[in-house]
């Protein structure tokens, strides 16, 4: 197995604006689609790194729902569907051991999915970046008309 190497630069870069925007005291909430975004690559760097037990800790099965939702939006149907099985097994409440041990056997099933999850997400992110950018505000001519050289 592959050491993982961390997100691509796409994903880092909307994953930074998006850390950016909900430190901002006025605008903590992320779009449906920032939220997405940022759960997928939150669980994803847990279980890459293999401390998806840690992640999940008290709120295992709320964290599974999210991150069932999050990789069903992204398209790594392998790594969702995992997940809503993994779910139906899932105690409310489980024990320390009994969380450390399972969470342990869905980071290896998770790890040898056929799931490109790294380049799923880079793309979403792409498909965020570039949906962002259309919202910005696009500069007016700097230039008033009548200054502009005339033929």
């Amino acid at each position: 197995m592959d050491t993982w190497r961390g997100h691509f630069p796409i994903i880092n870069f909307v994953l930074q604006a998006l850390l950016k925007k909900k430190a901002e005291a006025e605008t903590t909430d992320l779009s449906r689609a920032e939220g997405v975004l940022f759960n997928a690559c939150e669980f994803w760097a847990a279980v890459a790194t293999r401390d998806l037990a840690q992640y999940l800790g008290s709120r295992s099965v709320s964290r599974l729902l999210v991150a069932f939702e999050a990789f069903s939006e992204i398209g790594a149907v392998r790594v969702a569907s995992a997940l809503r099985i993994e779910i139906g097994v899932w105690p409310d409440t489980p024990s320390p051991k009994w969380l450390l041990k399972h969470a342990q056997e869905l980071e290896g099933r998770l790890l040898d999915t056929e799931d490109s999850v790294d380049h799923l997400m880079a793309q979403y992110a792409e498909h965020l970046n570039n949906h962002l950018s259309e919202r910005q505000p696009t500069l007016a001519n700097p230039l008033p008309r009548s200054t502009e050289p005339s033929n």
